[in-house]
């Protein structure tokens, strides 16, 4: 089992805020985020291409970082916060080319995306197909070009099996899952379940959230804070006990949404990497 960190984890120091937070004193470079990785002796960087700088520092960042371990692996992650749209951003479609070619370029072995946000959630799902169906199969038929894995998001925006319908309709193999088990939670699906009935074969990494589902936040646009690992109700451990039970080895890489009050990013990164290694283990 491989764990990793997902640099979303530290948006707030990166110049984003959600509705329920304030933006803090500390920034970050990627620079910042790998060195994070290294003192936590994490060997798998999830890297938002969001915040990444201009291509030439990427590459020279993640070589020098690589450069230390040779078991060391990048994946990035595309399309914060809204990705396609549902549908409706069509000219997000050559920036996914492009951070393919780019991952390509640094040797990272996998590429997310996402599709869409909570706000597309109530959208029609056969039109968003519609839509979307021919722009995944050519990013999908270039990851598998380019020696990349290609692997869709549930991002609050689709039920887990209904993205699995579409992944499995494209049918190119380069072309999975990246299972979120918070944002699984978030639209009524039940992770556990989830983990246990999935073709893990098809699901090529999994996003460890540990959150809390606030009374009047039930629905997929509601306020699901991250919490300390073991303390939420997306039950991380379980989630654990499930994929190391069947014997997962993709990456899993835990992400830290918005806080919960009174919460600090590094505080809770270094809880949670702890929590998830013991687990693991």
């Amino acid at each position: 089992m491989k764990l990793g960190l997902d640099s979303y984890s530290f948006h707030r120091f990166y110049g984003e805020t959600t509705a329920w937070e304030t933006l803090p004193v500390t920034k970050w470079t990627l620079r910042d985020f790998l060195d994070f990785c290294s003192a936590e002796a994490v060997n798998l960087a999830s890297i938002q291409t969001s915040y990444m700088p201009d291509d030439e520092e990427v590459m020279a960042e993640i070589a020098r970082w690589r450069a230390v371990d040779a078991e060391r692996e990048v994946v990035f992650t595309w399309g914060h916060p809204n990705g396609y749209n549902g549908g409706k951003n069509l000219g997000a479609h050559q920036s996914v080319l492009r951070y393919l070619d780019l991952a390509a370029r640094v040797g990272a072995t996998q590429m997310r995306i996402v599709l869409g946000n909570q706000k597309n959630f109530t959208d029609s799902i056969i039109e968003r197909f519609a839509v979307l169906t021919p722009l995944i199969t050519e990013a999908a038929l270039k990851a598998e070009e380019l020696g990349i894995r290609l692997s869709i998001e549930n991002h609050a925006d689709f039920p887990v099996l209904r993205l699995v319908e579409l992944i499995e309709s494209i049918g190119v193999p380069a072309l999975g899952l990246c299972l979120d088990t918070g944002n699984a939670r978030r639209v009524g699906d039940d992770q556990l379940e989830l983990l246990r009935s999935l073709d893990l074969s098809k699901v090529f990494m999994i996003q460890l959230k540990e959150t809390l589902c606030l009374p009047g936040h039930e629905a997929p646009t509601g306020w699901w804070p991250t919490v300390y690992y073991g303390q939420g109700d997306t039950h991380a451990d379980e989630c654990l006990a499930i994929l190391r039970a069947r014997n997962f080895s993709d990456p899993i890489v835990i992400e830290l949404s918005n806080l919960n009050t009174g919460l600090d990013e590094i505080d809770v990164a270094k809880q949670a990497i702890a929590f998830a290694r013991n687990e693991m283990s």
